[in-house]
């Protein structure tokens, strides 16, 4: 659809109106010890979260998993990762960080024979994790849950804020307050034996320079900004005693500013030749840092070089400058009336709210060129005494308000090309949002219009406020056109989404049918074994089979793709209810060929015992504890967990 684009400003409102809600995550086996379905990390932070996770393995022999997800889909947190923590078989010695973005809300889960105490794990979640969660550092969340486990302690508790030492941030502040003992004391105020932890490492802006060469830049970088900033200071001080302070504010700002970048640089070199040593990654973004604001203050300087010439030239050819202006003020001037009779015009046939852009600018230019007049009367003045420097930045300053004085000016006719051409573009625009508001009525008529219906209800009132616009006695085109433009490009956003959730509707329930054959296959055999096993299946199976048959039950909603999802959770708890069930029997032992007599025509009492014929439904074998389940990460069988969380 082609639209009018000049006018865009306010169609985030339209836009988010339509916006979704966090879709909820179900619960599912965990396969890698870091999953990110709400996409919370970078590839960077990912490997950052595993080394902690591989580090804690390594020291401590403890596992640690974390998920990111949207939402619990209005699941209790605990509940959640319990539920999630079961289905992935965590053990005695496996942690589970379960973080849902959308509802701000998390959870820790650890089992209760964990070897570090509650009050401790609790210290670490309340004072690391959550303040991290809080900030939405995803990442930083689990690294420090990790080395929390890691050496048993929270690094608030151990006498830090933030991964810093409380004695360094009392220092520290001291520092501020003296000043400049700040870098001769800096040395004591760092952790014994480690650099400051200043987080990650930024990437290497310069990848393909060695770190001497970088040096080298960065040396070459300080010594020709400390010249530049000393030249210009020279040439400043000159300016001002030839030109005066109001002429050279403007350079005098500039050198300031880069002075202070200048200053910036030294003081990190400093931090570079200090006796604390960095490890190469920080030496060379310290290098790189210096570069940049190296950099960034010298082309500040270059930029006031040319308005330093030009104020130079100025004075060289004073008169004809002086002379010049006062040409160009009789021709703007000149200009005057004719902007008053089209201003007058223009608020005769448009709304005020269509002039409002323009409102004032005929009076406001008028005040510009009288204070433009005045200037120019002084710099004449000042041509005779004392001297052509004076009279420059009169000249200047006469200039300035010219020049203002003519935007202001040329801005009434422009606005009245631009409403009467936003007046020929209005029928058209209209025609194509009402082409999309049928096609939006009908889709929402064949399909779920929770999504599309507020779109067509916005843009039918946005059709009626543009017609009214248009329509008036005195109209608005520019606001008609806009309002049509912003009902247009919701609208195609609107039909967009509804066309793709018709289109995942239609894959879903294509896959659906192959899903409820598969489910219902895995649900009958888990059923069949445990009914015929019974007397040594215990509760777990059991458990995670009325899952399976409830979740089953589910799958047959309306909605495909609920239902598709249904049928694939009651799938997975299936299969696990037949491998846990398998497990338990494949650990009970019967008497071997034990038989009730010759009488009984050779029945085995143990296959009896086995399908719960002799010992009932309360009574034979249970699963009990420290078995391990096949196909987990080695952990041991799920029992009571503890833990804590909730919103951040």
């Amino acid at each position: 659809m082609r639209r009018f684009c000049t006018i865009t400003a306010v169609l985030a409102a339209l836009l988010l109106g339509g916006a979704g809600v966090a879709l909820a995550e179900p619960t599912s086996r965990l396969v890698d010890r870091v999953t990110d379905h709400a996409r919370a990390l970078d590839a960077g932070e990912i490997v950052q979260v595993n080394e902690a996770i591989e580090r804690l393995r390594a020291e401590d022999r403890i596992d640690l998993f974390v998920i990111y997800v949207d939402s619990f889909g209005g699941a209790a947190p605990q509940e959640w990762a319990e539920s999630t923590a079961q289905l992935s078989q965590l053990g005695s010695e496996d942690v589970l960080l379960a973080v849902a973005l959308h509802d701000r809300a998390y959870y820790v889960s650890i089992a209760d024979s964990f070897p570090l105490s509650a009050s401790t794990s609790d210290s670490i979640r309340s004072a690391d994790v959550e303040p991290r969660l809080a900030a939405n550092d995803w990442a930083g969340a689990a690294i420090v849950l990790a080395n929390g486990l890691r050496t048993g302690e929270s690094a608030r508790g151990s006498g830090a804020v933030g991964g810093v030492p409380i004695g360094v941030l009392i220092v520290g502040g001291a520092a501020m307050v003296g000043g400049g003992v700040y870098m001769q004391n800096r040395r004591r105020r760092r952790r014994a034996g480690a650099p400051a932890d200043t987080g990650p490492t930024p990437p290497d802006r310069f990848g393909g320079v060695t770190t001497d060469d970088l040096a080298y830049r960065a040396s070459a970088a300080l010594i020709e900004v400390d010249d530049a900033v000393r030249t210009s200071e020279q040439e400043l001080s000159a300016a001002r005693a030839h030109f005066g302070d109001d002429a050279v504010a403007e350079f005098s700002a500039a050198l300031e500013q880069s002075r202070a970048d200048m200053l910036a640089a030294f003081e990190t070199r400093q931090r570079l030749d200090d006796d604390q040593p960095e490890d190469e990654p920080t030496k060379r973004s310290m290098y790189g840092d210096i570069i940049s604001a190296c950099r960034t203050a010298d082309e500040r300087l270059d930029a006031q070089a040319e308005a330093f010439d030009r104020l130079r030239d100025l004075e060289a050819r004073a008169p004809e400058y002086v002379t010049g202006l006062g040409s160009r003020l009789d021709s703007i001037t000149a200009r005057l009336p004719g902007a008053e009779t089209g201003w007058t015009g223009l608020q005769g046939r448009y709304a005020p709210s269509a002039l409002t852009p323009v409102s004032g600018n005929v009076e406001q230019a008028r005040q510009l060129l009288g204070a433009a007049g005045a200037e120019l009367a002084g710099a004449r003045a000042d041509l005779a005494w004392p001297g052509p420097a004076v009279a420059v930045v009169s000249g200047r300053a006469a200039e300035d308000a010219i020049t203002q004085a003519e935007t202001l000016l040329d801005g009434v006719p422009r606005l009245e090309a631009e409403l009467r051409y936003a007046a020929t573009r209005v029928p058209g625009a209209r025609a194509e949002v009402v082409q999309d508001l049928a096609e939006a009525r009908a889709l929402a008529a064949t399909a779920d219009p929770g999504g599309l219906a507020p779109v067509v209800a916005r843009a039918e009132a946005a059709v009626t406020a543009a017609d009214q616009a248009a329509a008036a006695a005195q109209p608005d085109p520019i606001a008609a056109l806009r309002l049509l433009d912003e009902a247009g490009t919701a609208l195609d956003r609107g039909l967009d989404q509804a066309r793709a959730d018709q289109d995942r509707c239609r894959r879903a329930a294509g896959a659906l049918d192959q899903a409820l054959l598969t489910a219902r296959s895995a649900v009958a055999a888990a059923a069949d074994f445990i009914a015929t096993r019974r007397g040594a299946v215990g509760s777990e199976a059991r458990t995670r089979l009325a899952e399976a048959q409830r979740h089953l039950q589910q799958a047959n909603g309306s909605d495909p793709v609920v239902a598709l999802r249904e049928a694939q959770q009651a799938d997975a708890l299936a299969q696990e209810a037949l491998l846990l069930a398998q497990a338990d029997v494949s650990r009970w032992s019967a008497p071997r060929s034990a038989t009730v007599g010759a009488g009984n025509l050779g029945v085995d009492l143990g296959s009896l015992i086995l399908g719960g014929i002799l010992s009932g439904a309360g009574s034979g074998y249970r699963s009990g504890g420290g078995h391990r389940r096949p196909g987990s990460f080695g952990g041991s069988a799920t029992r009571g967990r503890r833990g804590g969380g909730g919103r951040f």
